[in-house]
């Protein structure tokens, strides 16, 4: 998914601004003259009418935003919603000399680790005032500070290899340098982000530990690591992983997991880590034991997420270090992510490098500016707090309310998914399933339309159980009078009689042979192989039924399933590419196979693969009918099914290319892998022929015009 996000100015503002100033000039010129008092008024009228006209109604006012605000759409991607936060104050005169990390203690006070001045800066944000510098002999590079409930400062320096500790007053209490653990002795010791727990021990983000967050006791003792990333192979390296000796891979270079980027505890001493580098879990919120209790990888950050922050009411902000601010629930479902990237502009919230953020009480963002050194504030719009309102009030399980202030978040935008998605779950809880199925629905929230429909099918179960029941007993009732009536046969034989005169339709017949073939493969592909049975018409109605059965799998599953939206579908390259293969496979076997002394011609190569294809028909189709009926709970049923009818149609396919072709299996099996080796080759060379015309259309096309412009002028 390519997503472009792009910063933008809103000049409105500026035009009433300007407008405003050109009227008063005017009509001061104007009154200055008294012999020009009328024409004073007239401008003064004109000017007044069209203001009446232009501002009749609801005033406009321009945003102060400088970037757009982002959400999730139900397709999971970005799409632009209201601004949830304005840019506030821009504060310049701090002599910040890139500063790298940003706290709110419980008093309001903003601590700012302004590393390239080798201090820590307190920052009162009632006042506007700095209230205190803290300093030290050997605190030269401050770049994590966080700041305990009791008010006890902790500062991790790289440089000078500690972790200092102050109180309240900027005394010096102690310094944590490396554990002298015998585990710990060949680890690299330069502490770069620091958090604390309520039991005083201590989480440390060390430069260059791959082994995880050291985690200290309150008496610098090493108690281990906390939490480790996990490391991911490339393709490249799985494949050297599975066929390399281990003398080889000790000469590789070293596959280390990602390293952590930053660490916060939030007042319930839950740990959250953000880790650059990586798209896919950059997020973490840790249990007691380290592990991620984000059930999904958490979305955003794109790499770079250089730190996290956690507000009193659970809502996690992340900065990110091309400039974009994301956040988050604290489930880990997606918010909002508004920012952008400037590098030569100074415009207010936008940034060059964003290090580090951090929430004040009234839920206004700080943020620091690594490079151009000033502190910039955003404070939420109505908006903004609206939706974080019944977040609150949904985990403090007052459902109702929630779904009244997300209803009113749905006044302001219809297609909000995120109101959408907290209308269905308040609903849930409300064991309304049939609505909380519609707002899911329109979210494209599937776990808890899942959920929902669980309920939902359950209650039509139990009040339809009954109804089941006596319809299976119907027909086994009359199957068993059929058989105690018909005791002569004459409704078998009708049957029968039936079913012979439909197969006696030659085309018939042959598109019911391939029903034949899943049970017996070797038998009845001899039969094609001899010209017994089967037919080129026959195989041409088999692929078409496939087709229409893959279509029909591609597009009319159940919501549940049905992943891809039927309008996001390149139809047009869907068809082409099912048939090209389709023609590639037929001709490039006949053609191998031709080579390599196969028995077949080239209509029973046509007619192999047809014929071999019920089974995955069967299972397509039940997948597609059972879609509707399953939640995600039986979603390994559906797996099974369609793996089992792909895995016999492939069987079935093998065994009838070694039957037309007179193949051992090896042999077989080598012309199946030339088969493949000749279609990516074809496809490679009208891939060539495609460019090389694209560009020789091209370079006619101009000869032309200027064959045109020379001699008609």
């Amino acid at each position: 998914m390519s997503i472009q996000r792009h910063f933008y100015y809103k000049p409105e503002g500026e035009q009433k601004k300007n407008l405003s100033r050109r009227i008063a000039e005017k009509k001061a010129r104007l009154a200055i003259s008294g012999k020009r008092i009328w024409l004073a008024l007239a401008a003064t009228l004109i000017f007044a009418s069209a203001l009446v006209l232009c501002g009749s109604g609801t005033a406009a006012h321009a945003s102060q935003a400088t970037s757009y605000t982002y959400t999730m759409d139900e397709k999971g991607n970005l799409t632009r919603t209201q601004d949830a936060y304005l840019p506030d104050q821009t504060i310049t005169d701090l002599g910040l000399n890139n500063p790298s990390d940003l706290f709110v203690d419980d008093d309001n006070m903003l601590y700012i680790a302004d590393s390239g001045n080798g201090r820590v800066v307190k920052y009162s944000i009632g006042s506007g005032k700095i209230a205190g510098i803290l300093t030290h002999e050997k605190m030269t590079n401050p770049r994590g500070i966080y700041v305990t409930k009791a008010g006890d400062i902790y500062v991790a320096d790289p440089s000078a290899k500690k972790v200092f500790c102050f109180d309240r007053n900027f005394n010096y209490l102690e310094s944590f340098g490396k554990p002298d653990s015998p585990n710990f002795s060949d680890t690299p010791y330069e502490p770069h982000k620091v958090a604390v727990d309520n039991g005083e021990n201590i989480y440390i983000i060390g430069e260059g530990v791959y082994a995880g967050v050291i985690q200290l006791s309150y008496g610098g003792e090493f108690l281990g690591y906390f939490t480790v990333n996990k490391t991911r192979l490339s393709f490249i390296q799985a494949i050297q992983n599975a066929i390399f000796t281990r003398a080889q891979l000790e000469n590789l270079v070293d596959r280390v997991p990602p390293t952590f980027s930053n660490i916060f505890i939030d007042h319930n001493g839950i740990v959250y880590t953000t880790t650059m580098g990586d798209n896919r879990d950059g997020l973490k919120k840790h249990d007691t034991a380290g592990r991620n209790m984000f059930k999904k990888p958490v979305w955003g950050g794109y790499g770079s997420m250089t730190d996290v922050y956690v507000d009193e009411h659970g809502i996690i902000y992340t900065s990110s270090h091309d400039g974009y601010v994301e956040v988050y629930s604290g489930a880990g479902e997606f918010i909002f992510e508004f920012g952008s990237y400037v590098l030569d502009l100074d415009v207010s919230g936008l940034f060059s490098n964003l290090p580090a953020i951090a929430v004040d009480r009234n839920r206004t963002i700080w943020t620091v500016d690594g490079d151009k050194g000033y502190l910039q504030s955003f404070k939420p719009t109505d908006y903004a707090l609206m939706v974080y309102n019944a977040i609150g009030l949904y985990e403090k399980g007052l459902y109702e309310k929630a779904m009244e202030q997300w209803n009113e978040v749905l006044r302001l935008n219809q297609m909000s998914v995120l109101a959408h998605n907290g209308v269905g779950k308040a609903y849930l809880h409300a064991q309304k399933y049939e609505d909380a199925m519609e707002h899911f629905k329109v979210s494209g929230d599937r776990d808890y339309y899942s959920q929902a429909f669980w309920e939902v099918r359950n209650r039509w179960l139990q009040d339809h159980l009954p109804g089941i029941a006596a319809v299976i007993a119907a027909i086994w009732l009359a199957s068993f009078l059929i058989k105690y009536f018909d005791k002569k046969g004459k409704i078998r034989r009708l049957r029968k009689k039936i079913a012979d005169r439909v197969s006696n339709v030659a085309v018939l017949k042959d598109v019911f042979y391939a029903f034949r073939i899943p049970k017996h493969p070797l038998d009845r592909y001899y039969d094609i192989r001899v010209g017994k049975s089967g037919s080129v018409i026959g195989a041409t109605i088999l692929y078409g039924l496939f087709f229409l059965i893959y279509m029909l799998y591609l597009t009319g599953k159940g919501f549940i399933y049905q992943k891809t939206a039927v309008e996001d579908m390149d139809i047009n390259a869907i068809v082409l590419g099912f048939f090209t293969i389709l023609g590639l496979f037929v001709i490039c076997n006949y053609l191998v196979t031709s080579i390599k002394d196969g028995d077949g011609d080239f209509k029973q190569v046509y007619m192999t693969p047809a014929y071999g294809l019920v089974p995955v028909m069967v299972s397509m189709t039940v997948v597609t009918v059972a879609s509707y009926g399953l939640t995600y709970n039986e979603a390994f049923l559906l797996t099974v099914t369609l793996w089992i009818g792909i895995v016999w149609s492939v069987v079935n396919v093998f065994v009838g290319f070694m039957t037309i072709h007179d193949y051992t299996v090896r042999e077989n099996m080598a012309s199946l892998i030339l088969t493949v080796v000749f279609m990516m080759i074809a496809a490679i060379i009208a891939l060539i022929i495609i460019i090389m015309w694209d560009r020789l259309y091209g370079f006619l096309q101009t000869l032309v015009k200027e064959m045109t412009r020379n001699v008609f002028g």
